[in-house]
């Protein structure tokens, strides 16, 4: 018998024989007056005998079944209505009823025809629901009805008669009934005292298992095996009650649990004869201990153990078991589970508690052959007690995880315990500040044959499981009962980390072949022996204590290759081929480091491109719902690191299929974008994949089940999982991350790296990347030890620049625009101008515009659309700029736009309406503006098929000018087409390149001055930023606009304004990676670190002092080659770099470039000294100015040399007398050499 909660609690019976439904009558009786009073109970139909067929089967279900369908109300009632009534349930009928009137007839019973109150059901309905009446009676409207039922059914009994008769068969059958629960219950009240263990009486309050006790004495009755499921009317428990414990039972019951909510509390019994199992789930807030209970009743209990074994409290640690620490951690723990626990089994657990707070780590310890106190002494099985401590994840999750692991490798459970416990701190481990752990312990049954090793790979998956990705959880499960070849927990996840890796590399071209799924299926099930060959490779060769030797390696690569080319299935062989290509030429990977979370690989670039421009780096971080890319161009690179949380199966497929890509574009245009900066460019992406949390969210904790499902509560609930879930994401990303590049003794013991080389990467908020997650990162890379830590994420909201605060992308973005505005012949602080914009009030980028703009031009600025995430405003004559900033300053909307503050032509388009969602998505198209500043949108909103869109019904542009505030808007394709029809485009390179800039001046910062030093300094840093910020985007808007000039974008796309962006990105990086190769064949680390200080801003330098020269030798050389390189292209063009200057002395021409420009401005100062006429003084100085350094350049040593200077293809060797006259800087450096403090190892290295 089955009995689960139900909605409304009903009754369904389906068998023939009356005793039985009578009893299961009894039972709803029984049971509504104890703590679980909503129930329904099935009969579960066993098959003596095989079926021949589906039709056989299902007559002879129909033949076999009565479902009651009246109204439960006298039971007498329902008993006339059944076929086949047992005699001796109608003895009392027989002597007062009389015979029927003669002429009629008495009615046959015939089984085997159909009743009319009977229903034939189909196979899959297992019970049918109906409502339990609260008061027993029919309702008043069905009186009438119910007479004549019962008139027709006592047809053959006199009408006057038939009370006495209903009366008389309800005294009987209560008598009966009476007899038999006595019976039932001398039998079930002895066995359930004798045989349930003790920790069930101690963990249950009497209200509890009293409930238990009544429900199984009324299925007793009916002598079926009882299978229950109880729910309280609290909606505190959920109960189940097993007629045995077997194996998987655990995975059926969580399968049985509502899935939107999480329990606080699990208890599982099994009884000591192991022929019943109970199982409660508590929901709600736990009760913890107070201060009462700890002194009057823990307390003493902890003084007399740590008396009685004072070595025992000797070895433990001072500061967590002294008297006022074990009150404090007691405060956090529930009533029930201080009630469970034994003084050992309290020290041991609050060990384990420590080890995880905060880490998200899951601590297991294992003890084989333990002593279960419960067990009866004629039990000679053999037990493993697992303890384990999990922080901050779903119960339900993680009960779900450990019962599917538990059932596929056939271990019983004969008790489960899991209560959770409050840290009592919020460090931002989720959103809503939760920071629990969980305290599970199980008792398993010990195999004879399970070895010490086995135990220890169950141990260590207990303490992985938590974070490797379903699909290997459920192909590792799946194939310990399959035929193929067994694999470990480790090698499913490597297997289901390299499909994902590869997913988008297969469909580069954007076929579909290669779906997820496919590749999943391919590797596990068709060619599992050649794919574990693979896995095997891989962990061999990453082994810290046993690494396989190279040339072993070697052997073994060609090995599987040759398995591999013997593949019939073309998709299957390029997937093992490639497999096997980043398995054998992987760098590094975390695999065996102790309490990883998700898997990461440093990948060889070479076997994941096939673009023209091969990254120097390539990150993989594979986990739980999560995959990331992060692809660098240079040593030291920066770059954001993005979210991407696509909608659907589809949408999260599609995003998959190009998540590489997406990440090496992003990196390649931050590259270019670097082009003032030390660092290379690099990007992060992290793809969450939602489409698997369902509509109601797994809620920790605090809710019962009773609690409200208001549609908008739920949908509140399930924005804060899927935050909840980004959010580890972003954790496991990162630590992932650092696991990889920070160079720690400890972790190197357990990495294998091939190649000798430091990691040096940096990090910047992007798209769903908020300040909870920039200052989680900070602290985390602080904890590992990272050296760079304060520098390894930008944008800080403490100790930062905020981008949004001071809108420092924004500043370079009205720059680029009011250089392009001019070069059209149009002077935004005289004449008015109209612009459209995407991104919003709210958003940084646009937000910030708006300020600036008005700032700049007041009204000649026209805003004539704007649309976002919520809405569109527009208006021909232009918003109301009073009314949007009003917007900017409270961080709302375009869907609070004031709609009063329109004019006559004006409209608000909200996008919940499907015309609001097309004008609002068509605005960029369809409006006419001066100018069109893309400030947010999706990547290639503006792509190949729709960029005719753009365009009016003439041909013109809608736009005459594109300036790109956000990141690939435009299409590469689609911007080529659109500049052939006259579209003047800044790039987003150059558009938005001042937001990197601001962060590399940030964490410039950070590494010469402490927190504290850097708060107090930035007052006086930020403006200086500010104006170096609008400095540099002059400059290149400068030299752009002037090479557009020489051509007037004839003569193909490297004329147009993108074409000379990239350009200038290419000449500049060229120029910077040139310099960098060869300055350290000619100055020293103190020369190269003298120079350096001039990129620094001035304020900064002065504050730095001598800490500047601690900082890593490579960031200082990347730092004065792009200072330089900056200097040579933004002065002198860039024909004079790309033409003039041998490739060969590169460094020599910059650094002499360098001198002449310090020697140039002294000779400015001598002019105007010299008291010529001022026209001719002007003159004089421009030439200087624009001419000077470069014919100095060209005169000088490096161009002409007094000796013969050899050279190489990339390096010129020069004597010492060269370089003393190529920088003045060398005469004064060893005037500070001895003040100044050497550089330690890592600068040098």
């Amino acid at each position: 018998w089955t009995i689960q909660a139900a909605e409304q609690p009903s009754l369904s019976i389906s068998h023939p024989p009356a005793s039985i439904s009578l009893r299961a009558s009894l039972l709803l009786f029984r049971t509504r007056h104890s703590p679980f009073s909503s129930l329904l109970v099935v009969q579960r139909a066993k098959e003596k005998e095989s079926r021949k067929n589906h039709t056989a089967a299902a007559a002879a279900a129909a033949a076999s079944s009565v479902m009651l369908t009246t109204p439960l109300a006298p039971l007498a009632k329902q008993l006339r209505r059944i076929p086949n009534l047992n005699a001796r349930r109608w003895r009392y009928l027989s002597t007062a009823s009389r015979s029927p009137p003669s002429g009629s007839k008495k009615p046959t019973q015939n089984s085997d025809a159909p009743q009319p109150h009977m229903q034939t059901p189909s196979l899959k309905q297992s019970f049918f629901r109906r409502k339990m009446s609260s008061d027993l009676k029919e309702p008043a409207g069905l009186e009438a009805e119910a007479a004549t039922k019962r008139q027709g059914s006592l047809g053959w009994i006199n009408s006057e008669e038939s009370g006495l008769l209903e009366e008389a068969m309800k005294k009987s059958l209560v008598h009966d009934l009476v007899d038999h629960n006595r019976e039932s219950a001398n039998e079930v009240v002895p066995w359930f005292l004798n045989n349930m263990p003790r920790d069930y009486f101690d963990q249950l309050t009497k209200n509890v298992w009293y409930g238990h006790l009544r429900a199984l004495n009324a299925l007793f009755e009916m002598r079926e095996n009882p299978d229950l499921l109880l729910s309280s009317p609290c909606g505190n428990y959920m109960t189940f009650i097993k007629s045995h414990n077997y194996t998987g039972l655990m995975a059926e019951m969580m399968a049985e649990l509502p899935p939107h909510r999480s329990p606080t509390q699990v208890r599982m019994f099994t009884s000591l004869d192991c022929i019943l199992a109970i199982n409660v789930f508590a929901y709600g807030e736990q009760k913890l201990a107070n201060d009462e209970i700890i002194d009057s009743r823990y307390m003493p209990t902890m003084r007399k153990y740590f008396d009685e074994y004072e070595d025992i409290k000797a070895g433990l640690e001072e500061q967590m078991f002294d008297e006022q620490s074990i009150r404090d951690y007691m405060k956090r723990c529930p009533r029930s589970y201080l009630n469970l626990c034994s003084p050992q089994r309290f020290v041991k657990q609050r060990k384990q508690f420590e080890r995880v707070m905060g880490s998200e780590t899951v601590d297991v310890r294992l003890e084989r052959n333990y002593k279960w106190h419960s067990r009866k002494d004629t039990d000679q099985s053999r037990y493993a007690l697992l303890s384990i401590a999990t922080h901050n994840h779903s119960t339900r999750v993680t009960l779900e995880d450990f019962a599917t692991y538990f059932a596929s490798a056939k271990l019983d459970i004969e008790f489960l315990y899991l209560d959770t416990i409050v840290s009592g701190k919020q460090d931002n481990m989720d959103k809503d500040g939760n920071d629990e752990v969980d305290m599970i312990t199980v008792l398993l049954k010990d195999p004879e044959e399970m070895t010490n090793e086995e135990w220890e790979e169950i141990r260590q998956d207990m303490e992985r499981i938590k974070w490797v990705d379903h699909d290997a959880l459920n192909v590792f499960n799946d194939s310990r009962f399959s035929s193929t070849p067994k694999i470990t927990l480790v090698q499913a996840e490597i297997l289901s980390s390299l499909c994902n890796m590869l997913h988008g590399q297969l469909n580069h071209n954007g076929s579909k072949t290669y779906t997820l799924d496919k590749m999943l299926d391919a590797v596990f099930n068709e060619y599992p022996s050649v794919s574990l060959a693979i896995t095997s490779l891989f962990e061999e060769r990453f082994h810290p204590t046993n690494t396989m030797p190279m040339e072993e390696q070697q052997k073994r690569v060609a090995e599987i290759q040759s398995r591999v080319n013997t593949v019939v299935d073309e998709f299957m062989r390029k997937l093992l081929d490639r497999m096997l290509q980043v398995v054998s030429q992987a760098k590094k990977t975390n695999l065996y480091l102790p309490g990883r979370k998700g898997l990461g690989i440093s990948v060889n670039p070479e076997t994941m491109s096939n673009m023209s421009q091969v990254p120097y780096g390539v990150f993989f971080m594979h986990g739980r719902r999560s995959n990331m890319f992060h692809v660098r161009f240079r040593e030291h690179s920066r770059g954001g690191m993005r979210v991407a949380t696509p909608n659907g199966i589809e949408g999260y497929s599609l995003r998959s299929n190009n998540h590489y890509q997406e990440a090496y574009g992003l990196a390649i245009t931050q590259q270019a974008k670097n082009k003032d900066i030390a660092e290379g460019g690099s990007k992060a992406v992290v793809l969450v994949r939602l489409h698997e949390v369902g509509a109601m969210p797994q809620i920790k904790g605090r809710m019962s089940l009773n609690s409200s499902t208001d549609p908008k509560e739920i949908q509140r609930m399930g924005a804060e999982t899927r935050e909840r879930i980004v959010f580890r994401s972003v954790r496991l990303a990162a630590d992932a991350l650092l696991d990889l590049i920070t160079p720690s003794e400890e972790l190197q013991q357990h990495i294998v790296a091939y190649g000798e080389r430091k990691e040096y990467v940096y990090l910047g908020p992007d798209e769903q990347i908020t300040p909870e997650h920039i200052n989680w990162i900070t602290d985390h890379a602080k904890k590992r030890g990272l050296p760079y830590a304060s520098a390894f994420m930008s944008s800080k909201p403490k100790t930062g620049i905020n981008h949004k605060q001071y809108g420092v992308t924004s500043e370079g973005v009205c720059i680029f625009m009011d250089v392009a505005l001019r070069n059209m012949g149009k002077d935004p602080t005289k004449e008015p101008f109209t612009l459209k914009m995407t991104g919003g009030p709210s958003g940084d980028v646009a937000g910030n515009a708006l300020k600036i703009l008005n700032r700049l031009y007041g009204d000649n600025t026209r805003v004539v659309g704007i649309v976002d995430h919520k809405g569109c405003a527009e208006d021909p004559e232009g918003l109301d700029m009073k009314e949007l900033l009003r917007l900017v300053d409270n961080d709302l909307p375009v869907s609070d736009f004031d709609k009063s503050k329109l004019s006559t032509q004006g409209k608000l388009w909200l996008r919940d309406t499907i015309d609001g969602q097309v004008m609002c998505d068509s605005m960029h198209n369809r409006l006419e503006a001066d100018a069109f500043l893309p400030g947010g949108g999706l990547p290639n909103t503006i792509r190949r098929d729709n960029w005719q869109n753009f365009l009016k019904e003439d041909g013109t542009p809608s736009s005459p000018l594109i300036v790109e505030a956000a990141n690939i808007f435009i299409e590469q394709e689609a911007r080529v087409k659109l500049t052939e029809k006259g579209v003047l485009i800044v790039k987003d390179s150059s558009a938005n390149k001042c937001g990197v800039i601001c962060s590399a001046m940030e964490i410039a910062a950070n590494l010469l001055l402490t927190e504290d030093e850097f708060l107090n300094f930035r007052s006086e840093y930020v403006p200086d930023v500010l104006d170096h910020l609008r400095l540099l985007a002059k400059r290149e808007a400068d030299i752009m606009f002037a090479e557009y000039k020489k051509t007037g974008g004839v003569g193909g796309y490297e004329n147009t304004l993108p074409g000379i962006a990239e350009r200038i990105s290419r000449v500049m990086n060229m120029c910077s990676d040139l310099i960098a190769a060869q300055i350290e064949a000619h100055l020293t680390f103190d020369q190269i670190a003298e120079l350096a200080q001039n990129a620094l801003l001035p304020s900064l330098r002065e504050k730095a002092g001598q800490k500047f020269y601690e900082l890593p030798k490579g960031y200082l050389v990347n730092m004065l080659a792009k200072y330089l390189s900056s200097q040579l292209v933004y002065h002198e063009g860039l024909d004079f770099v790309e033409r003039s200057i041998p490739h060969n002395k590169f460094a020599l021409v910059a650094l002499q470039y360098f001198e002449e420009t310090k020697r140039i401005s002294h000779l400015l100062e001598s002019v105007k000294k010299l008291g010529i006429p001022q026209q001719e003084e002007h003159e004089i100085m421009e030439l200087l100015r624009t001419g000077g350094p470069r014919v100095a350049v060209l005169n000088s040593k490096v161009f002409h040399p007094s000796t013969e200077v050899s050279s190489s293809a990339s390096t010129t060797v020069v004597d010492a007398d060269v370089i003393e006259e190529t920088t003045e800087a060398q005469s004064a450096q060893d005037e500070r050499k001895s003040s100044r403090p050497k550089p330690n190892q890592q600068g040098n290295k």
